[in-house]
């Protein structure tokens, strides 16, 4: 059985599909080609043999997958192209997916009944998840969601699935397995050594495809380029675009990905450039009773800050605090675990993708320069993003399952409020008597604002109204807007919360989100690959704070001068980019051979 992801002349098709049968009829009592899509146990459907005859099963599959479930995706594509290339380049698009799909197709069944029903099963379940979301939410599915799904926090994971994900697997999904493991798989390769007329159909089948799949690349390359206009000389491949808007090349690629750089990722820790043995780090002022507490924000957007110019009054505690001094910055990517490896890394410790996948990160991040410095480092979160906090290298710390098993705890709503006692208990340990004086960092990785937004703050700070209370509930933008803004609010008030354990320590704190949020009707997203998102989602705020203690410091007191002044002047592109020189700057911390960048420190 071949698969078919091209139009090819009919006639030519049957001629030889009936010439395949003949030969195989002669070498065995075992027909190739069944009228009947049932398994030889099974009743005979006549409805199973009309579409056998048409097109042997994997190409229906292949149809299904590539026109099916991309039919919302193919149809939104072609309403946001420019007027004139839309045939072109969806056409192009759609002939590259029918291409791929059917290659994909065509290789599971030489490997014979088992493996081809294996890989069409994950084939139409995996796609129809992820065209659910690319439908309902019009997320693109590239590296960043995939390594989601398999290393982030399952919990809040699970709250962007309901009933109406289900219904869609089941009706999308499930439903055609059941044709598919009733259908009659093709013979495999070792069994058509003695059908020559087959295994010919079946090597003409392959090369169609690989010549069709090729000339789309072609097609979609010069199309692409007429779409975005000659003079755009940094618009992202084409077809690399293509492969990350529809199914299932986006999740294979994603997954293909993840699995290489996880490889990678492997060799490359080992082989990271510590800059804490590659430069010299010299404070300029003492820092043994220095606190340094950074907060990592999730989801939340600097426009929608009211510090940051937002018209309504999201953030009033910290707006009415001394010493806050806040920026509207970019993040440096778009999803959790991939911010979380770049934002405290020098920028030219990370090696920039030029297509859309992930940063190759070649140095340790900032961590590792604070230990050089003599701090200790703590950490408490409530996500689970553990590869992360290895990579901090903390004396100690406590994700969400663990603060939430505590018996101090129990019964209460796991929210970023309970991060407060153990910044507290921390704080304690660290100023004990009789211990010896050493400057103290402490990370602490909030829930912030992760959809669903609703579930992230008390129904006390439910200000604005209506809110969006359910997963499955058709929700507008305005109802998702008005939850993230309170969302925001309870922000404000575990910062303001925070500040008000540190008034008394000589404590700088620094907060920004590992990335923002796409939000409009019935939709809400992030993790688009970087080269390709819209602003939003790398709309992150960056605010500082320093105690009365820490600016009583003549030297911290200058540099955190500098600081303001930068923010009054409105200095353009901050971000992420920044944290590394300006966590080490604004503690007072130099280099005299490089390796604090002076443009990206903040408090120079």
């Amino acid at each position: 059985m071949q698969c078919v992801g091209v139009g090819i002349v009919k006639a030519v098709t049957e001629y030889a599909e009936s010439k395949a049968v003949q030969g195989a009829e002669a070498h065995t009592a075992t027909p190739l080609m069944s009228t009947s899509l049932q398994d030889p146990a099974a009743p005979p459907s006549r409805l199973a043999g009309k579409l056998a005859y048409m097109l042997p099963a994997a190409g229906w599959v292949a149809l299904y997958v590539a026109v099916l479930l991309n039919a919302p995706t193919l149809w939104r594509r072609a309403q946001s192209l420019p007027d004139g290339a839309t045939a072109g380049v969806v056409a192009s698009e759609l002939l590259l997916l029918l291409s791929l799909t059917g290659l994909l197709c065509a290789v599971a069944t030489l490997a014979g009944r088992w493996v081809w029903r294996v890989v069409a099963t994950l084939l139409i379940v995996i796609s129809a998840v992820c065209a659910f979301y690319m439908t309902r939410f019009n997320v693109v599915i590239g590296y960043g969601v995939v390594n989601a799904v398999f290393t982030t926090d399952h919990d809040m994971s699970g709250e962007v699935m309901g009933v109406w994900l289900l219904v869609w697997v089941a009706l999308l999904g499930l439903l055609p397995l059941w044709w598919l493991w009733r259908s009659r798989p093709a013979p495999a390769l070792w069994r058509l050594w003695r059908q020559p007329r087959a295994l010919l159909l079946r090597i003409t089948t392959l090369a169609v495809l690989a010549g069709v799949f090729s000339a789309a690349q072609s097609a979609l390359r010069h199309t692409g380029k007429q779409a975005a206009g000659d003079v755009v000389e940094a618009a992202p491949n084409p077809v690399g675009v293509a492969a990350h808007s529809y199914v299932p090349s986006n999740w294979l690629a994603g997954a293909g990905m993840v699995a290489s750089n996880k490889l990678a990722a492997r060799n490359q820790e080992a082989r990271l450039t510590d800059p804490a043995k590659k430069f010299n780090y010299a404070p300029q002022t003492d820092l043994s009773d220095v606190v340094l507490v950074f907060v990592v924000g999730e989801t939340a957007r600097h426009d929608r800050f009211g510090l940051l110019g937002h018209s309504r009054d999201t953030t009033p505690r910290l707006a009415a605090t001394a010493n806050v001094v806040g920026f509207a910055g970019t993040s440096c990517d778009t999803v959790t675990k991939l911010s979380l490896a770049c934002m405290f890394v020098r920028p030219e410790g990370v090696k920039a993708d030029a297509n859309l996948g992930p940063d190759l990160i070649l140095e340790d991040n900032v961590f590792s320069v604070l230990r050089k410095l003599g701090f200790a480092i703590e950490l408490f979160a409530m996500q689970s993003e553990v590869g992360f906090y290895n990579r901090v290298k903390a004396s100690s710390y406590k994700f969400r399952e663990v603060i939430a098993a505590q018996p101090q705890n129990a019964g209460k709503p796991v929210d970023d409020i309970l991060l407060l006692p153990e910044l507290q208990a921390s704080l304690a340990a660290s100023t004990a008597p009789g211990r010896p004086r050493q400057p103290h960092a402490v990370v602490l990785h909030t829930k912030g604002s992760h959809y669903l937004y609703t579930q992230r703050y008390p129904r006390s700070f439910a200000r604005w109204q209506p809110e969006c209370m359910s997963t499955d509930a058709a929700c507008t933008g305005a109802q998702l807007l008005n939850s993230f803004d309170n969302s925001i609010l309870y922000t404000d008030h575990v910062l303001a919360e925070t500040l008000a354990l540190l008034k008394l320590h000589k404590a700088l704190l620094v907060y920004s989100s590992d990335h923002g949020e796409s939000i409009s009707d019935n939709a809400h997203f992030h993790g688009t690959p970087r080269r390709i998102a819209p602003p939003e989602q790398r709309a992150v705020p960056l605010v500082f704070w320093a105690s009365d203690r820490f600016l009583a410091d003549p030297v911290l007191k200058a540099r955190y001068q500098r600081l303001t002044q930068r923010q009054q002047a409105g200095v353009p592109g901050v971000g992420h980019r920044n944290l590394f020189a300006s966590l080490l700057g604004c503690l007072g911390v130099d280099s005299s051979n490089g390796g604090i960048t002076a443009s990206d420190n903040l408090c120079h």
